[in-house]
């Protein structure tokens, strides 16, 4: 048994800050000449001992102080790149390049509250009505009559019935005075004033459950690791949010990131197309087809089947969470099934969806922005806090996801700045991180718009952004796989890395320093690098998108050279794109087919010479032509592979959309089809 004295987390006001104009310029001077003169000695060491690591097989056996911790890579990469590797070199691009500035604006703020002003409001367990707010609506105290009724899911009455669609509420509307305690975990409030409502919104609470509670004693009981310590794990996610747009549009929640010595992964490439195929690697270690074959046959197939991550932790006795906003389009219901049993103990998607549907506002495109009086994303931040203080001093398993401000603007992440800002705040405040790994992640960039044709941005659509948060204990305590995932910064990393990672917290066993160095010699001696690699172990430099599960399609190591667009063989491959997008189509019979217009752009994409010594076919090559067809004016671009040894082309990978297509392709279910499907029934307006 281990066991260690584990002190409160550091109020974030004692945090230090790197930014510049937070001390004087004497005050910044003593505190870095304190720092240094007492740590100098082991950061000398600590740089020896990482210079001569050879293979990664070095151990290091000494704890590294949080305050030196490691405010920037430890890896210094050739200025330029952000991976720059034997198998990979990705360019480090400017935040605002000349070519994609023009793209970039200050959106207007975003008022949720102007016409539903927060009347009332809750606690962590209470209901209570803000006194305050009385006189914006012109009511006294003794007029306001207002009552909670508690809803939740349904099992559905019938095998046709959407599982996950089915609510029901309580029959009874229970009236309160002042202030309420909440024993449910969902609620819709109703205020009245002469029998006529003036306001109503909803609430989402964490109760502590019997039955999970007594699920986790057992199943903590009959694991062995029951006597061990063990991390929590809460994942965060923003949709359609790239690295480098995450830096420009949410600076606060970037700074405070740094100050909380986030670990930030700089060469992490997306796998496929959109937000599904993109997360079910990080919560199964599967493909999107490997998933089919096992567990999801067809799309009108539910998803319980499946060996989900949050599976693994639940039966080594963790509470489970799963929610996300814009319930509509949620991961697993968008012109899918969902579950028919509740995937995990804290399931939200019954409360986002009611809430949405009844008090949502300010919709734009697919999402509404607002709930009530608050932003939809707050919406859900607040839950997520209410879910880490409930769970601070026990075992959980958390993944949420933010998908209604972000999905469709290039430019709204700056309008969640400020909210996602005071939510860490306020998670280390409440020191609800002591226990957890916090992961902050998105899957993919901005799809669609005028800066998805442009070079950096088909390179920004490919690499989302990933930080790891871990608390200081866990950094002394395990500085060898924290001292690898730092050297994997600037690798080559994937969503299926992230997943085998996850793994490694569920039995930490696998991360102390004799696993770790086991771990690494098996895998440097290994013939054929596995496609998953956790991310406290080292990933070989030598590492290629190939070897990562990365279509050559998605893949942003390949250099690049412009081609002309008139010419005769980037004409004939677009010809052969348009047919292949045709075949396709052709079981649609609601679909037009599609012609093609103009080339916008084409390119020829191949590896750094030396790789292609590791190349059977010397004469492969892969083409990205941006073309644009009618009807529905639609953007496509798509990776072209032509063989030169036998003179065959063919489409690889998947054809992505680029710009937004609204309601042109609602005649079909199949979300894939969606990209491509102009209904010959549309008559709607062009978007």
């Amino acid at each position: 048994m281990i066991v260690f004295k584990m002190g409160p987390q550091r109020l974030l006001r004692d945090l230090p800050d790197p930014s510049p104009g937070v001390y004087s310029k004497h005050e910044r001077k003593t505190v870095s000449f304190r720092r240094w003169l007492l740590w100098i000695p082991l950061v000398i060491f600590a740089s020896l001992l990482y210079v001569f690591d050879i293979g990664g097989e070095l151990q290091y056996n000494i704890p590294l102080p949080y305050n030196i911790a490691f405010d920037k890579p430890l890896l210094n990469v050739q200025s330029g790149f952000l991976v720059d590797t034997v198998g990979c070199r990705i360019p480090d691009l400017d935040l605002l390049d000349p070519v994609i500035r023009e793209f970039i604006k200050k959106e207007n703020p975003l008022n949720c509250h102007e016409k539903h002003p927060l009347l009332i409001d809750a606690n962590l367990t209470s209901l209570f009505i803000k006194k305050s707010t009385l006189p914006i609506f012109n009511i006294s105290d003794e007029e306001l009559e207002c009552c909670y009724q508690p809803f939740w899911r349904s099992k559905p009455r019938s095998e046709n019935d959407n599982f996950d669609n089915r609510i029901v509420f309580a029959d009874n509307c229970t009236s309160f005075k002042n202030e309420v305690s909440i024993e449910e975990e969902f609620v819709k409030v109703t205020c009245s004033v002469d029998n006529q409502i003036v306001y109503k919104n909803y609430h989402a609470f964490v109760p502590i459950k019997i039955k999970v509670e007594k699920f986790c004693k057992d199943a903590r009981e009959n694991t062995s690791s029951r006597n061990r310590e063990r991390m929590s794990v809460l994942i965060l996610g923003m949709d359609a949010v790239s690295r480098l747009n995450f830096h420009r549009q949410m600076p606060k929640t970037e700074s405070l990131l740094r100050r909380m010595h986030a670990i930030e992964l700089f060469g992490y490439n997306k796998v496929a197309d959109n937000t599904f195929p993109n997360l079910v690697p990080v919560l199964s270690g599967l493909s999107e087809k490997e998933l089919r074959d096992t567990c999801w046959p067809q799309t009108s197939s539910v998803f319980d089947k499946c060996n989900w991550i949050w599976k693994n932790f639940s039966a080594a006795g963790y509470r489970t969470a799963f929610g996300e906003d814009a319930a509509w389009m949620g991961l697993f219901t968008y012109v899918k099934h969902g579950f028919k049993e509740q995937p995990t103990d804290y399931y939200l998607r019954p409360f986002m969806k009611t809430a949405e549907d009844d008090a949502g506002h300010k919709n734009q495109l697919n999402a509404n922005l607002c709930i009530g009086p608050k932003m939809s994303v707050a919406v859900l931040l607040d839950y997520i806090s209410n879910f880490a203080i409930a769970m601070s001093s026990k075992d959980s398993f958390a993944f949420f996801w933010g998908a209604s401000l972000t999905h469709d603007f290039l430019n709204y992440p700056s309008l969640g700045d400020d909210v996602h800002e005071k939510f860490l705040k306020h998670l280390v405040n409440t020191g609800s991180l002591n226990h957890t790994v916090f992961i902050f992640m998105s899957d993919h960039g901005i799809r669609w718009g005028g800066i998805r044709e442009t070079y950096q941005g088909r390179l920004e659509e490919r690499l989302p952004f990933a930080f790891f948060v871990f608390p200081n204990w866990f950094r002394n305590l395990y500085p060898t796989a924290i001292a690898n995932l730092h050297k994997n910064t600037h690798r080559l990393t994937t969503p299926f890395d992230i997943y085998e990672t996850l793994l490694d917290i569920l039995n930490l066993e696998q991360i102390e320093n004799e696993s770790i160095r086991r771990r690494s010699r098996e895998l440097n001696e290994a013939k054929s690098k596995p496609r998953q690699i956790s991310l406290f172990l080292p990933v070989d430099k030598s590492r290629t998108c190939a070897e990562a599960g990365i279509d050559p399609h998605w893949c942003t190591c390949q250099r690049s050279k412009t081609l002309p667009v008139g010419d005769a063989i980037i004409k004939n491959m677009s010809l052969i794109i348009v047919d292949h997008l045709n075949s396709l189509l052709k079981p649609y019979g609601v679909c037009s087919q599609l012609k093609l217009v103009e080339v916008k752009s084409a390119s020829v994409q191949y590896p750094q010479e030396h790789l292609y010594e590791k190349t059977k076919d010397q004469g492969l090559k892969d083409y990205v032509l941006v073309i644009r067809t009618t009807p529905g004016d639609a953007l496509f671009e798509a990776t072209v592979r032509r063989h030169i040894n036998n003179s065959s082309t063919e489409v690889t990978g998947v054809v992505s959309r680029i710009n937004a297509y609204g309601s042109q392709s609602s005649c079909v279910t199949d979300f894939h089809m969606k990209l491509y499907c102009f209904c010959k029934s549309y008559f709607g307006t062009r978007t």
